[in-house]
């Protein structure tokens, strides 16, 4: 379809067009926040790595930005989760008994990001309880700040310090709120959009094809008729009028 008619076709359909986004914008508004949980609670740490003499800045960055990645990774283990249990601010049975589960629900319980040029790790937290965001806010931060050499090893010289937090949010936030439900009406309208243009060229193709079916049909039925010959050359002698002729005379009678 051309342009033009793309946009005739969404001016007529722009009613269900703008329904179906309405449709998808609120369903995202509601599974986001049926899936969310209530509460966040963000902290940053910077790892810090002190220059000795044999050491550049380059040196100390690329080793920061090591670190980093492994803290990283290591908070998602069993063996950071054990240790913030030990920590005594958290139940140690809030998590499932099965390592799998255990690991599972760890993950959708913490989030961590990584700004590797500038060192800075920030862990959010997740929970339906503020308190208990809080309090594990509180174990992930004791465990990073006093027990991190267990994932890089000793005599690194490196020190992993609060940036800032931690900072309890209610959670999803307005923006987050906003962004998916725009999202989701954007999506809905280019879905719809290309339903109807879909629908619209399947339509033109069965007409066309039942239109050429009729004419290939009359063509047969033409040229296998006994009488067509027979008629096609008395026409030609000038015995039977033609279609054309026969009009003719039916509106010269009229007129007389």
């Amino acid at each position: 379809m051309q342009n033009n008619q793309i946009l005739a076709l969404i001016g007529r359909k722009i009613e269900g067009v703008i329904l179906f986004g309405v449709l998808v914008g609120a369903l995202s508004f509601f599974l986001l926040v049926i899936k969310e949980k209530n509460f966040k609670v963000g902290t940053d740490y910077l790892i810090v790595q002190n220059q000795t003499s044999t050491q550049d800045f380059y040196t100390l960055s690329k080793s920061a930005e090591y670190i980093g990645k492994i803290l990283n990774e290591g908070i998602y283990s069993e063996i950071f989760i054990g240790e913030v249990a030990k920590t005594g601010k958290v139940n140690p049975e809030f998590l499932p008994y099965d390592k799998k589960e255990k690991l599972k629900l760890w993950s959708n319980t913490v989030q961590v990001g990584l700004n590797p040029d500038l060192g800075i790790i920030s862990v959010q937290v997740f929970d339906n309880n503020q308190a208990a965001a809080l309090a594990t806010s509180q174990a992930i931060a004791e465990v990073l700040t006093t027990k991190s050499q267990l994932f890089y090893g000793e005599g690194q010289n490196i020190n992993v310090k609060v940036l800032s937090g931690p900072v309890l949010e209610k959670n999803p936030s307005i923006m987050n709120i906003a962004a998916v439900s725009i999202g989701g009406f954007a999506l809905g309208i280019m879905i719809a959009t290309l339903w109807f243009i879909s629908k619209e060229d399947r339509r033109k193709k069965n007409v066309f094809a039942r239109s050429a079916q009729v004419v290939k049909s009359h063509d047969v039925a033409m040229k296998f008729s006994p009488q067509s010959e027979a008629l096609a050359e008395e026409r030609l002698e000038g015995n039977i009028m033609s279609d054309e002729d026969y009009l003719e005379a039916i509106k010269a009678m009229g007129r007389k």
